[in-house]
């Protein structure tokens, strides 16, 4: 204590030290808060299967990498955008599911900086289908398929220290699900469970006691998809579609349709004009015409070849109107085709030749993806680490943004 009051006393002395300012300015205050909002007329999540980041895009530039657990398998959003989740894929015992706040106001074009608000282990997380998962009254569904039970969450409480879970759903039985969320005539919300064993049924998503379940056999079953005019779920079965009201009190009856060949559908997509497309792996050489506006379905084949040049599907996806649909194939061409026919209107080349021998499992996402804005198509291409940006008919330049990694997974949040 001698030794500190020696040296004040010689910094005094030396005029260093002045013995009582008249005004210090804390050294914690708050200063004023600067707005880190900004506009933004388009955000595009990215999800990278090397890393496990979410590579964030804001028109067309890259703003942020939100880091996730690595071999994400599903990237999926809410209706509004505000919230988003990374699945992970099952290659390890820990399945986690990334929820992200977005941070993004739609409605104003507002974007901040999101961030990854909280992340819950599960197990086989599953029931993302086109980047959405099942959600009713503001509430989303994530099921957990070795389990059989759909896990319900408020979006508005997964960011802070609020308890977000509301409440479950029984889906029967453990496996692999397809669902579609409709409304009864009285307005109570329905959830359609089509589960890979070959069993569907319609849920009562309030009470959650079974109002209908399938008839017929049904072997593996994989993909389900709402009828353009609202009143069925069409389910893909390795043998045909089996198709059921989407309000079992309407009076509406269930239906069989078998394939026309040997191939099946496994994932769908809507198109124009009550027109449903199918598809699945295995490197096809056509799509599935699902014509929806008659009592039954019909089923034809449409070849996706240009001028007698084999063509094999990769990806398949429909604009959100279902008036555009866009086949990439492994040969690497980007078909735009119309949504009602699927007659070939445009092609180009868009990247390098994939293997048709390359698949995805369980494990982790290694395909490229699309995903559309308002008046654009996004491209992303696994083997070069790039996003493709290119006008909706194909026309034109294109636009392309290096981002690394192994971009697979896509969503758009847009104004």
């Amino acid at each position: 204590m001698k030794l500190v009051r020696a040296l004040v006393a010689a910094a005094l002395t030396a005029g260093l030290v002045t013995a009582a300012p008249p005004q210090l300015a804390p050294a914690h205050d708050a200063p004023d808060p600067v707005g880190e909002a900004w506009h933004v007329h388009e955000r595009l999540l990215v999800s990278d299967s090397a890393t496990g980041d979410i590579v964030v895009i804001d028109d067309g530039k890259v703003r942020d990498r939100i880091s996730t657990p690595k071999a994400p398998i599903s990237l999926a959003r809410s209706a509004d955008g505000t919230v988003a989740f990374a699945l992970r894929g099952r290659a390890a015992d820990r399945h986690h599911v990334s929820m992200i706040d977005t941070a993004y106001d739609a409605e104003h074009a507002e974007a901040r900086l999101p961030y990854v608000a909280r992340t819950w282990v599960t197990t086989a997380p599953g029931g993302v289908n086109h980047g959405r998962l099942p959600e009713a009254s503001g509430k989303i569904g994530i099921p957990s398929e070795s389990d059989g039970v759909l896990q319900w969450f408020d979006t508005r409480k997964i960011a802070g220290f609020e308890d977000p879970r509301a409440g479950t759903l029984d889906l029967g039985q453990p496996g692999h699900y397809s669902l579609v969320v409709t409304k009864a005539a009285d307005g109570a919300e329905l959830l359609h469970v089509g589960n890979i064993r070959g069993t569907s049924q319609v849920l009562d998503i309030a009470s959650g006691k079974v109002v209908s379940t399938g008839t017929g056999a049904c072997p593996a079953l994989h993909g389900a998809m709402l009828s353009p005019d609202g009143t069925r779920v069409v389910y893909s079965c390795a043998n045909g579609l089996r198709v059921v009201p989407a309000d079992p009190s309407s009076g509406g009856e269930q239906a069989f349709v078998p394939y026309p060949g040997s191939r099946r559908t496994a994932v769908m997509f809507a198109g124009a004009d009550g027109v449903i497309w199918g598809s699945t792996g295995g490197a096809l050489t056509t799509v599935q015409r699902i014509d929806t506006r008659s009592a039954v379905p019909t089923i034809t084949e449409v070849s996706v070849a240009r001028r007698g040049h084999k063509r094999t599907v990769l990806r398949v996806d429909s604009s959100a109107d279902g008036a555009r649909l866009y086949v990439l194939t492994h040969q690497g061409y980007l078909q735009l085709r119309d949504g009602n026919t699927g007659k070939l209107i445009r092609e180009r080349r868009v990247m390098k030749k994939v293997p048709t021998s390359l698949d995805e499992t369980t494990e982790v996402a290694v395909l490229p993806d699309l995903a559309f804005g308002e008046d654009s198509v996004h491209l992303s291409v696994p083997q070069s680490g790039t996003v493709l940006t290119f006008a909706d008919d194909l026309r034109g330049g294109f636009y392309t943004l290096r981002v690394g990694g192994t971009p697979t997974r896509m969503v758009v949040l847009s104004h």
